[in-house]
């Protein structure tokens, strides 16, 4: 980072005093350092970039997205879940990929009032906001009904009747808040039917993803691909150390190095199948850029097939092509981001006489015709994918050429509740045991993966915490959206300053020798 650079960026009212001493304490530090080896013609250096989904903490992505932007980074292949997918779409959509996009992000962002986003009945939005603005509001509520329940069995006794069917009918008093809370429940129950299960239609949402992102003139899924996925030459990059053979001899010195410092460990017929794939691999030694690909995905949850949907990959299973050329992609963000319940799920009927639909199910689902579902009801992703760090992980990686980065979100509870509990604390009531059955299975493919690959947690995964603020809450203030946007932005210089490329490179590869058994895997149970 330029001397200049820096000094504009610190004139930025929106990063507080403590983020500015934080870039002012390490951009020499970060400045220094090398995170890709893919660049362009600017110098600018290229990752894959992973963002977690959580509601309305999706200021935090923005901040993070801001700290790597202003060293550099930019962006190859871009996904995320719910507001994971908001931003991945804002960074597909707009501008070029060798421009800082953040700062229009945050623009988009901040000028949204979320609580435009629940469109359901009236007494939705001002029970949800008396709950998130009212720490004490279920405690206060509780001791008014209680109250209330003790005023009506204490009345038959203590008003005289004057007849025995008097004092009969007084008896039947504290029945009526068990009456008026029946009607409660069958009113909501019917109401959750009409309004197809859930609280708000998350139309406004819909037109306001699309508003935005036909002011940067994508309009549709065509428009969008057409403009962000290009793969191999056509992407315009440079290798860091030549465009010729290097690459590929990197590749093979870097293989030996392994070998050499880990020679007990090898299964020495693996090595040689491994390493004579690499020696043989005219394409890496003719094209540097090989297999390289530009790329967004968001992902949802399709609840009538029950799979994990990545879009627009797995587009066609729901649109045809034909479609897709007429819709705007902000129909893939509304898919991704319908919290079950909180937002009706975003239905696609599907047209089975479509060639490109049915191409796509006998592809992906081995379907025929005849058993293809006639719609996809989508919920919020993260039910089984919240951190789809699993899209970008190649087995075939022989030396990377450039990282996977990530960014988590929590918070001060989740935090607290993330540590080990005694076997009494998760049994002590039905409550808390069905609490830690859920959470385990929620984002349980994303814990999967990361158990088995250990390496992205110590190498590629930066967490934000975003404090005591609830992801849910829609009546979030402009200084509440900053203050999750510097949380965001300190994280992503604390990730910068202590990233190490090289080490990155020569653990990732450990890594595939690992998942092809080069290595012994009884003599290496800390590889990742």
């Amino acid at each position: 980072m330029k001397p200049e650079d820096l000094n504009i960026i610190l004139k930025d009212e929106s990063l507080s005093d403590e983020s500015k001493k934080k870039l002012i304490s390490l951009h020499e530090s970060i400045s220094s350092r090398e995170f890709s080896d893919l660049l362009d013609e600017q110098g600018h250096q290229y990752v894959e970039f992973v963002q977690e989904g959580g509601g309305v903490w999706g200021s935090a992505l923005v901040g993070y997205l801001y700290g790597l932007e202003i060293f550099g980074i930019r962006f190859l292949k871009v996904a995320g879940t719910s507001a994971g997918a908001i931003n991945t779409m804002l960074i597909a959509a707009c501008k070029t990929k060798q421009e800082a996009k953040s700062d229009v992000i945050k623009d988009v962002l901040f000028n949204w009032d979320f609580a435009d986003f629940m469109d359901g009945k009236a007494y939705v939005k001002t029970t949800l906001h008396a709950m998130l603005n009212n720490k004490n509001f279920f405690t206060i509520n509780a001791i008014l009904a209680a109250v209330f329940i003790i005023i009506l069995i204490i009345l038959p006794f203590a008003i005289p009747s004057g007849t025995v069917l008097n004092a009969k009918l007084m008896f039947l008093i504290p029945l009526v808040p068990a009456i008026i809370l029946f009607f409660c429940i069958k009113k909501l129950y019917h109401n959750f039917r009409k309004e197809n299960s859930g609280l708000n239609p998350g139309n406004v949402f819909l037109h306001t993803m699309k508003s935005a992102l036909d002011g940067f003139g994508v309009k549709t899924v065509a428009n969008l691909n057409e403009k962000f996925i290009r793969k191999e030459y056509d992407l315009n990059l440079n290798y860091r150390y030549g465009n010729r053979r290097e690459y590929y001899t990197l590749i093979l010195q870097n293989i030996e190095k392994i070998k050499i410092k880990n020679l007990e460990h090898i299964d020495e017929t693996r090595y040689k199948i491994f390493y004579d794939s690499v020696l043989n691999n005219d394409y890496y030694k003719n094209n540097p850029f090989y297999k390289l690909r530009s790329e967004y995905v968001v992902v949802t949850t399709d609840i009538n097939a029950k799979i994990k949907v990545e879009l627009p990959t797995m587009a066609n299973l729901f649109w045809s092509e034909e479609e897709l050329k007429h819709i705007s992609p902000a129909e893939f963000v509304r898919a991704s981001m319908s919290v079950p319940f909180f937002f009706e799920p975003f239905q696609k009927s599907i047209n089975k006489d479509d060639s490109s639909v049915r191409y796509a199910w006998k592809f992906w689902m081995n379907t025929e015709k005849e058993d293809i579902n006639p719609v996809g009801i989508f919920i919020d992703g993260g039910s089984i994918s919240n951190f789809p760090i699993d899209l970008f992980h190649a087995d075939e990686v022989f030396y990377p050429r450039l990282p996977l980065f990530a960014v988590q979100l929590t918070s001060d509870t989740d935090i607290l509740s993330e540590k080990g509990k005694t076997a009494g604390e998760i049994l002590k009531t039905p409550f808390s045991y069905a609490g830690n059955i859920i959470s385990t299975l929620q984002g349980f493919n994303d814990k999967t993966f990361l158990t088995k690959h250990s390496f992205y947690r110590l190498y590629s995964i930066q967490t934000v915490n975003c404090g005591t603020s609830s992801w849910l809450n829609f009546f979030m203030k402009k200084e509440e959206k900053e203050d999750l946007f510097n949380r965001g932005f300190q994280a992503a210089l604390n990730f910068l300053n202590q990233f190490d490329w090289e080490k990155y490179k020569y653990e990732r590869m450990m890594l595939s020798m690992k998942e092809k058994k080069v290595l012994k895997e009884e003599d290496t149970p800390t590889v990742g």
